[in-house]
């Protein structure tokens, strides 16, 4: 499997993910989505290039709503 985004709802929650990961000693990068048919709206994902099941765990366990994971698009 390549490298995964953590997918939320909104910016707001984004900015929320990072900074409690970072508490959780574990790096994560907000990206914008790319708008696809199955997610018209505006989305945003958490990169965390390692320990995704666990950051993903974290943010659940915080109340973060976490709308599920995406392949990452790679860039460049």
């Amino acid at each position: 499997m390549g490298q995964q985004l953590i997918i939320v709802g909104s910016i707001t929650y984004a900015m929320k993910s990072r900074e409690i990961l970072f508490n959780h000693g574990i790096k994560a990068y907000v990206e914008r989505l790319p708008r696809t048919p199955d997610m018209p709206g505006c989305g945003y994902g958490v990169f965390v290039p390692s320990r995704t099941d666990e950051a993903e765990k974290i943010l659940r366990d915080a109340g973060v709503h976490v709308l599920g994971r995406r392949e990452r698009v790679s860039r460049g």
